[in-house]
């Protein structure tokens, strides 16, 4: 790749469509290996993300992601555009991942974008559950009863933890999650033409009672692992970011807004996705339509047994 020192600017990249059986999903940004995102304007136009880490490295994400996943992008964010329904999922936390999987865990947030007629979410259990009751319920097709589930609406956010199980129904989501795709299918509806992996994860599982509050209201929701904040951009920001040690995404999820990084206008529409490496030191929000709302993409620094143990390079 030509130009490493050049400075380095705001990215966009092309999305990724790949068609499951209860939808699609639509890759927005990812570093996984069989979806590698791609730059789609400016100088890096052509270069995926992967080759862009490992020629910026640092430059792209700051020092602090740098440190704890090497080379590969920390984060991904996809849209799931769930028709029918999902089989029912669980993840790993960073520990167990490297431990056993030498990957990382996942942890994710939902946000709803729309909610059909059957819209349903599947998120942990009504009550606390025996790990034998739940293994039956299984065999029997018999899960549906033990699940704590809700009815989104647009608007509305949900994280998804280590150790829940998971479904969707009915739903378009934006999933802003770890840079990982390991989960594992526990339930599929009564369904056996797909490989499950139930006995493999049962002991990931969280067998308590799903609190009420799975919904998240927050501006801004903290993980160990990123940060979102959403906002309604209703007057010119700017951001100087000199003691900020961090890549930025932005994702417009109502209306219309520019960002302006080195005199260049960047659009952003709703669904529009936009990476702004930790090297831009400055740079301007500016709203386009009254009604402009973004979602902010950060990593912070944390305390050294927050994430995992050692960084994976490559």
């Amino acid at each position: 790749m030509d130009n490493e020192n050049k400075k380095l600017t705001p990215m966009r990249f092309l999305p990724d469509v790949q068609q499951m059986p209860w939808g699609s999903v639509e890759y927005k940004l990812a570093d996984l290996g069989f979806v590698d995102s791609m730059a789609c304007e400016g100088w890096l136009k052509g270069n995926t993300l992967s080759d862009i880490m490992q020629t910026y490295l640092e430059r792209v994400v700051g020092e602090t992601s740098f440190h704890w996943y090497g080379t590969q992008f920390p984060v991904l964010v996809k849209r799931l555009n769930v028709t029918g329904r999902t089989s029912l999922h669980v993840t790993a936390d960073d520990e167990v991942a490297e431990q056993r999987y030498d990957s990382f865990g996942k942890t994710a947030l939902w946000y709803v974008e729309k909610a059909g007629a059957d819209a349903r979410l599947y998120l942990g259990f009504k009550q606390d559950v025996k790990a034998d009751q739940f293994f039956n319920a299984c065999a029997q097709d018999k899960v549906e009863p033990l699940l704590h589930s809700v009815k989104p609406k647009a608007g509305e956010t949900y994280l998804i933890m280590p150790g829940m199980v998971h479904a969707a129904q009915d739903v378009t989501l934006i999933e802003i999650a770890e840079c990982s795709e390991l989960w594992f299918r526990l339930y599929d509806w009564g369904k056996q033409d797909r490989e499950q992996h139930l006995e493999e994860a049962f002991d990931l599982i969280d067998f308590k009672r799903s609190l009420d509050f799975a919904r998240d209201d927050k501006e801004s929701i903290v993980t160990p692992q990123f940060t979102v904040n959403r906002f309604a951009l209703t007057q010119a920001l700017k951001s100087t970011r000199d003691e900020d040690d961090t890549f930025l995404l932005y994702y417009c999820t109502k209306g219309a807004a520019v960002i302006q990084a080195d005199k260049v206008n960047y659009q952003l529409k709703q669904g529009d996705l936009l990476l702004i490496p930790a090297e831009t030191n400055e740079f301007f929000l500016l709203p386009e339509t009254s009604d402009a709302q973004l979602m902010e993409v950060r990593m912070d620094p944390r305390e050294e047994d927050d994430i995992v143990s050692e960084p994976i390079d490559g």
